[in-house]
């Protein structure tokens, strides 16, 4: 199909020409690896899914309303999930919330490109931390943002630095039109918001009128105790638009996912879809399994999975591979952030590490404006305790070789 000597179909040449500009400047994204074994994508257990309460619910789903659950359902999302959605979030934050300061998305991912095609235009200024999640920073730089990184440390992101660097933007002429953050169990550092942190974060964003997007995929994966109040709690729902997801917590491949927010900000959201809505029938399905009893104990599961996961993973690092590395358990999510020593290089890390097998991710892809040279991302969530130990083993092996040690 297609030549390079100028026939009628398109190479690669002719096709990078009529890239946007901002598909070409984007990083590729993290994916599954073909390597034994892959501490690289963050995907929840294979084992864990609940495959027959889920082919239950959506039987049910089709029997209660075959032509509902087959057409097209609107582009807000099915109602009585949204209404399940902001019972839940008005039981978790005291908040009165309702079906219609909620709008369902293909995952959190769409959530977030929903968020930035609304909201972003060529040039405004978007905060996302240092690190941060690779997909939210394509994300808004595939609408055109600039980018501006708040450094983190162990806590997250550094509240001074914040005030510092909004103040700086609004001198310039430039105000922050949004602020990322991912509060609880943050991609990539694990790191989790303390609340003194929080509340000082919705003040110093209110303050500014910069609009808050919280991203609460990983809470419910909760390995320590329940999650601190969350910045839409905290701000009184003003300010913040809170995205969620099913897919770790359920499944990742019903790409359900949610925006919770005040009704005006919903409207403009739901105004800038145009794809008909998310699938009516997953969405059916869903509520279905919510609604079965399945999902409780089916979370309670899920967390003791994981804790076991981040636990043994976390004895493998110290055993093995302490003397190259220095890392924080997390208190949730799927991630831990490992430092390298000086004179490591991540990129060294991570090619020695896959040939050892194993595969990582370096840490440069992980900031918006360069950094991450001495981080590594390592998952836990996908492999089994017996992989895991191997699979860490082989890393401190890596570790070794790039430490030249004999």
């Amino acid at each position: 199909m297609g030549s390079e000597d100028g026939g009628g179909g398109f190479t690669s040449a002719s096709v990078e020409a009529l890239l946007s500009p901002f598909a070409r400047s984007l990083a590729p994204p993290t994916s599954l690896s073909p390597l034994p074994f892959d501490l690289n994508a963050g995907v929840p257990d294979r084992e864990s899914l609940p495959a027959a309460a889920l082919a239950e619910a959506a039987r049910a789903a089709l029997l209660e309303d075959p032509g509902g659950a087959l057409t097209y359902g609107g582009a807000q999302g099915f109602e009585p999930l949204r209404a399940w959605i902001a019972e839940r979030h008005a039981t978790e934050t005291g908040q009165p919330v309702t079906s219609a300061e909620v709008t369902i998305t293909t995952g959190s991912a769409h959530a977030i490109d929903n968020i930035a095609a609304t909201f972003v235009g060529p040039g405004d200024v978007v905060i996302v931390g240092a690190p941060s999640y690779p997909g939210a920073i394509r994300t808004f730089r595939a609408r055109g943002a600039r980018l501006v990184d708040v450094p983190q440390d162990d806590d997250g992101l550094r509240v001074d630095a914040l005030k510092a660097t909004l103040a700086a933007l609004r001198t310039a002429g430039t105000p922050a039109k949004l602020l990322y953050v991912v509060s609880n169990y943050d991609n990539p550092s694990g790191s989790t918001l303390p609340e003194a942190r929080r509340r000082a974060l919705v003040d110093v964003a209110r303050r500014h009128r910069v609009l808050v997007i919280e991203d609460d995929a990983y809470t419910g994966i909760d390995l320590d105790g329940p999650p601190l109040p969350s910045l839409s709690e905290i701000g009184g729902g003003e300010g913040v638009l809170r995205v969620g997801s099913f897919s770790k917590i359920v499944a990742t491949g019903l790409r359900v996912g949610w925006i919770v927010g005040e009704r005006p900000l919903i409207d403009r959201l739901v105004f800038m879809r145009f794809d008909n809505g998310s699938s009516p029938f997953v969405q059916r399905t869903l509520l279905h399994y919510l609604r079965s009893g399945a999902h409780e104990p089916h979370l309670v599961r899920l967390q003791s999975i994981y804790r076991e996961r981040r636990d043994v993973s976390a004895a493998g690092l110290r055993e093995c591979c302490e003397p190259y590395v220095t890392f924080r358990p997390p208190a949730g999510g799927f991630f831990h952030w490992l430092r390298l020593r000086p004179g490591l290089d991540a990129a060294a890390v991570t090619a020695a590490a896959a040939r050892q097998g194993v595969a990582v991710t370096p840490g440069t892809g992980y900031f918006a404006n360069g950094g991450g040279e001495d981080r590594v991302r390592l998952v836990y969530s996908a492999l089994p305790p017996p992989a895991l130990r191997e699979a860490i083993a082989r890393f401190g092996r890596a570790l070794e070789e790039v430490a030249g040690v004999r």
